[in-house]
């Protein structure tokens, strides 16, 4: 359980199934846990059967939504229609720069699209892991970007590129930006369901968790 100055009280619960209550001061933390129970097991359980069906992949690498088989070779390269990725010596840095190399063009291109068709401005682009997030936006109007939005589909990366942006515009997750999201990401519900099996999946993903370390 966890104490903090927030307005309602929350419920996490990662991708190893541990629980972990945020409450406002003076809040039970046992009485929210009752009144989640249904909501918690019912997580726990999807869980648990996203763990039994992808697990298996956990060794293989996760790349635009599709996983890839790591194999021993002379010369680094990434081959999409057989789902291969050659990587001499097992360098993990060298697929870590190409990913860098891979997301910074797309964003290079899709931010200032995006940003123009919703008329938004924004400072600088930064791309670096982050723990909790898949992106973020600064209130001076940076925008940080997770190097795992690569293991994503890259319409799933255009929603959350758009997530960002309508920040510029919309600071709080209130009506105003919701309704601001839908008008350019029509989908955007699904959106947030499939960024939350995905996390999951990289949670468990060996490539992955060598790749952040």
């Amino acid at each position: 359980m966890v104490v903090r100055n927030v307005k309602n009280p929350r419920i996490e619960i990662n991708a190893r199934g541990n629980i972990r209550v945020i409450v406002p001061p003076g809040q039970d933390a046992e009485e929210v846990i009752k009144k989640k129970r249904a909501w918690i097991e019912g997580k726990l359980n999807e869980i648990e059967q996203i763990k039994k069906q992808f697990g298996p992949l956990s060794g293989k690498f996760l790349l635009n939504g599709d996983f890839y088989s790591l194999i021993q070779g002379e010369d680094f390269f990434v081959n999409p229609k057989f789902k291969v990725v050659s990587l001499p010596h097992g360098d993990f840095k060298v697929l870590k720069r190409w990913l860098k190399d891979r997301l910074r063009e797309e964003l290079d291109f899709k931010v200032r699209l995006f940003a123009s068709i919703m008329d938004v401005k924004y400072r600088k682009v930064y791309i670096r892991f982050q723990k909790t997030k898949w992106a973020s936006c600064s209130k001076k109007g940076n925008l940080s970007f997770n190097l795992a939005l690569m293991a994503l589909p890259e319409g799933l990366r255009d929603y959350v590129i758009i997530h960002e942006l309508a920040h510029l515009r919309a600071p709080k997750h209130g009506d105003r930006f919701w309704r601001l999201v839908r008008a350019y990401y029509p989908d955007y519900a699904e959106a947030k369901n499939k960024l939350r099996f995905f996390w999951l999946l990289l949670e468990w993903n060996e490539v992955w968790q060598n790749l952040r370390g």
